[in-house]
């Protein structure tokens, strides 16, 4: 009996998969409706993400550069570092001016 049972756990089944389920494009409107996230234009006077990220990589990379230039010229004189410098403090008033033209915060 023992080879009996050993043999039906042998020929056991493998678990079912279930399939995988489909995906299918929907309207931002059918979307909005199933709570779901739509990636589109903010109403008047919104800013999208994608500015926000733009204006605080150019903060980031001003101030990066601008550290990085000071710390070469700090070592000794170099027309290298004055170039670095200048562009890391124009990077940061770009990325100043960018930021403040994105407009006030609003709170929801």
């Amino acid at each position: 009996m023992d080879e009996e049972d050993e043999k039906k756990e042998e020929k056991a089944p493998p678990p079912r998969k279930r399939p995988a389920p489909k995906r299918r494009r929907v309207a931002a409107s059918e979307a909005a409706a199933a709570d779901e996230v739509v990636v589109a234009k903010p109403a008047a006077g919104g800013v999208t993400v994608a500015e926000e990220r733009g204006a605080r990589r150019a903060l980031a990379g001003g101030v990066t550069l601008a550290a990085l230039a000071l710390a070469l010229v700090g070592v000794g004189p170099s027309e290298v570092g004055m170039a670095i410098t200048l562009a890391g403090l124009l990077t940061l008033i770009y990325g100043i001016h960018t930021f403040g033209r994105l407009g006030a915060e609003t709170a929801k």
